[in-house]
């Protein structure tokens, strides 16, 4: 605990204001995602900012969150009500993938306020010096930001000099300057809770989720296994204790009236006593909530299922990848297709939905490889499925693999160059792009529009807006397949 009082009694930031803005990313074409996965897999707080926010509050300082996506805000729409807040310092948050975008937000927004602003995640850690190449951007924090924050700001309203201040970027007469990198914290139960009174709960939702009452938390960061595609993997495995992940469940559930939660790690199941301790606890104290996690097949086992079942977890999402033994070797995944069957069938038959995450072009990938794939998604028994184009994040295996082969450090370039349009290069499949997207689009069509699954989905649904988010994805879904439709891909039907 003696961290936290140092966290919350070391900066004293009375008077001073900070807006935090979370930019409107949907309509933003990035060179990466699927138009309808950005679309629609639903609308999730910016959990990041919440605990930011948060944590300046417990520290004294006047915070205004703005979630533009959730709201549907404009950039005009967004400066109107900052100026009406009139912030001495405006905050964000950026994936390198939404960099273009989130810089579009800051370059106009510090011109409508000219005031300091501040830049914060992942993407800071791997490209600060390129980051900070662009005039609007005044600091930023690299990796975690709940002690640099409070200290940067600080120092900054006392007119200090910023060197001391660990894990940050900043000029100096012109030159970038980038100070000692900060360890992270061990101890998570430190923090407090995200500051979800900041935020417009009522408009979240998963494209999937069951409740109209619905938000997401973190009760770990970063992950211990080795997928060469995630980046989670650079960051130190940290989890909070089962009272304190209880704790905000409970808070959510009675003060916000939180009737189902998605929890985002990484992969949550790690620590299995850990797992049960949790789902224990919330039978303990009478929590009735609806919730569901992201994991491995190879992180779960039939003991584990009935306690999860038990506390109320409706739904776990498995990363599946691949139906090719190869393919999953190449990615480092190490796990069996028969585990895959095995877990998948085990978890639906304690009364758990699942969603299958899968990546098509691989290392490898073939169209061989993909009829497997596909194959395994219609033979699993599988509520929902999710399918992207292989990303190579940087600080990822996979991304060192594409830069050394293309010799080319595309992030870089990206982070740079706000023009830089063209698709991220891939390397390790004879597939091109065009035909990879239709694979994916082609894949969605063929598990979606099976009669028998569609049946099973009707009798699944249990309230109309639940079955408006479901029919607008796919009919997005269907219409995109048939534009991309420029050749024919013949993919398996068993």
């Amino acid at each position: 605990m003696k961290e936290k009082k140092e966290i919350e009694e070391r900066y004293k930031l009375d008077n001073i204001r900070v807006g935090l803005v979370f930019p409107q990313y949907k309509e933003y074409l990035d060179t990466v995602s699927l138009p309808e996965n950005k679309l629609h897999l639903g609308l999730i707080p910016p959990l990041s900012l919440a605990y930011v926010a948060a944590l300046l509050e417990n520290a004294g300082c006047e915070v205004k969150l703005i979630d533009a996506s959730a709201l549907n805000l404009t950039k005009e729409e967004t400066s109107s009500l900052l100026k009406d807040f009139r912030p001495d310092f405006l905050g964000f948050t950026s994936s390198t993938i939404d960099f273009h975008c989130t810089l579009s937000w800051i370059n106009y927004l510090k011109r409508e306020l000219n005031i300091p602003t501040i830049i914060g995640g992942i993407h800071l850690s791997v490209y600060p010096q390129e980051t900070m190449s662009h005039e609007s951007i005044d600091y930023a924090v690299i990796g975690e930001a709940e002690r640099t924050l409070p200290e940067l700001l600080s120092y900054v309203s006392e007119g200090k000099s910023l060197r001391k201040v660990k894990g940050i970027a900043y000029r100096d007469n012109g030159e970038v300057v980038i100070t000692e990198a900060r360890e992270p914290v061990e101890d998570l139960d430190i923090y407090p809770f995200p500051a979800r009174h900041l935020l417009p709960n009522d408009l979240y939702y998963s494209f999937i989720s069951k409740e109209k009452k619905f938000t997401a938390m973190l009760t770990s960061r970063g992950c211990s296994f080795n997928c060469i595609f995630c980046d989670n993997k650079t960051i130190k495995y940290r989890a909070r204790s089962a009272r304190s992940v209880v704790d905000e469940m409970e808070e959510c559930h009675i003060k916000y009236g939180t009737n189902e939660i998605d929890i985002f790690d990484a992969l949550f199941s790690i620590d299995e006593n850990r797992v049960i301790d949790i789902c224990r606890e919330i039978k303990r104290r009478g929590l009735k909530i609806k919730w569901s996690f992201r994991t491995r097949v190879d992180l779960v086992n039939e003991g584990m299922l009935d306690e999860l079942k038990s506390a109320g977890c409706i739904r776990i999402y498995y990363g599946i990848e691949s139906g090719d033994d190869r393919i999953l070797r190449n990615i480092n995944k190490h796990i069996e297709i028969d585990r895959i069957r095995d877990i998948v069938k085990l978890t639906k038959k304690k009364g758990i939905g699942v969603l299958g995450y899968f990546m098509l072009g691989n290392l490898g990938e073939t169209q061989e490889t993909i009829d497997k794939t596909l194959k395994l998604m219609l033979e699993l028994p599988l509520d929902y499925i999710q399918i992207s184009p292989v990303f190579a994040p940087p600080n990822t295996a996979l991304y060192e693999m594409t830069r050394r082969n293309t010799n080319r450090d595309y992030w870089r370039e990206y982070t740079l160059d706000t023009t830089l349009e063209e698709p991220f290069p891939r390397f390790g499949t004879e597939l091109s792009l065009n035909q990879i997207d239709k694979y994916v689009y082609t894949c969605y069509l063929k598990f979606y529009l099976r009669l028998s699954y569609i049946l099973k989905f009707i009798l699944k649904i249990r309230s109309m807006d639940e079955f408006l988010r479901s029919f607008y994805a796919l009919k997005d879904m269907i219409f995109s397949a048939c534009s991309v439709n420029k050749y024919k891909v013949t993919l398996c039907q068993k």
